[in-house]
């Protein structure tokens, strides 16, 4: 099994050189709209209880950009 998908594992790139990390926070609190990242990796409605949160440390990302979980 190891050797069999050896050849595929080899085409793997790593990531870092061809994307970058973004840091945009909430700062001016323009952003209202909450979404989290699901299991599926799909951005959905957040379900978090935000009452009393600070919003202007959540991040932003904008379309053509993606965000994951760890």
């Amino acid at each position: 099994m190891y050797l069999r998908n050896w050849g595929m594992r080899s085409n793997y790139k790593k990531l870092g050189k061809y994307i970058q990390a973004v840091n945009v926070r909430n700062t001016d609190l323009k952003v209202e709209k909450l979404l989290g990242v699901s299991i599926k990796k799909v951005l959905m409605p957040s379900i978090a209880n935000t009452v009393g949160t600070d919003m202007r440390t959540y991040k932003i990302i904008k379309r053509n950009q993606f965000a994951y979980g760890r």
